[in-house]
């Protein structure tokens, strides 16, 4: 498994296209914040934005050649970043959401040097709260956003998997 991130800021007009329908796909948007179907303008202007923010960075996660998902980091400070991902929803193998998390954590740990991952899952999302426990997440608070129960999880560096 090789897998190889594209940071947002370089990525084609062909591959900018593709998050952004994936971004507005049923099966992905069912699990963002955002609830509205993203415009190609303000998509486009998202990513601009990234070529500025110092807090935010976006990744179009590739195996071999196969665009996997998406992974992001936000919120970035020495001492944490929030994490985020989201799987291509055309793939129809397994295991995805795992290697997606193995970029998480190596890129989380090891380019940014963060002490603590922290993550945040809607509370009728089993399968991301059973991803993120997979990986050593621990539960630390509740919140609501959005009429939604929002479960937050951290990983501590000195608990991540091996």
């Amino acid at each position: 498994m090789h897998l190889h991130l594209c940071d947002f800021t370089t990525l084609s007009d062909a591959q900018k296209a593709m998050v952004l329908t994936w971004r507005n796909h049923e099966k992905i948007k069912a699990f963002m914040y955002t609830t509205h179907t993203i415009s190609e303008k303000e998509h486009l202007r998202f990513i601009e934005s990234l070529k500025t923010a110092q807090d935010k960075r976006y990744f179009l996660v590739y195996n071999e050649d196969v665009a996997i998902g998406v992974i992001d980091f936000t919120d970035i400070t020495p001492l944490r970043a929030t994490i985020g991902l989201y799987a291509n929803p055309t793939l129809s193998r397994k295991g995805v959401g795992k290697e997606l998390m193995r970029a998480i954590i190596t890129y989380g740990f090891e380019t940014l040097h963060v002490k603590r991952l922290c993550a945040e899952a809607f509370a009728f999302n089993t399968k991301a709260k059973a991803l993120y426990e997979t990986f050593g997440f621990c539960e630390t608070a509740r919140k609501t956003i959005n009429k939604h129960e929002i479960i937050c999880m951290e990983l501590a560096y000195e608990n991540r998997p091996l």
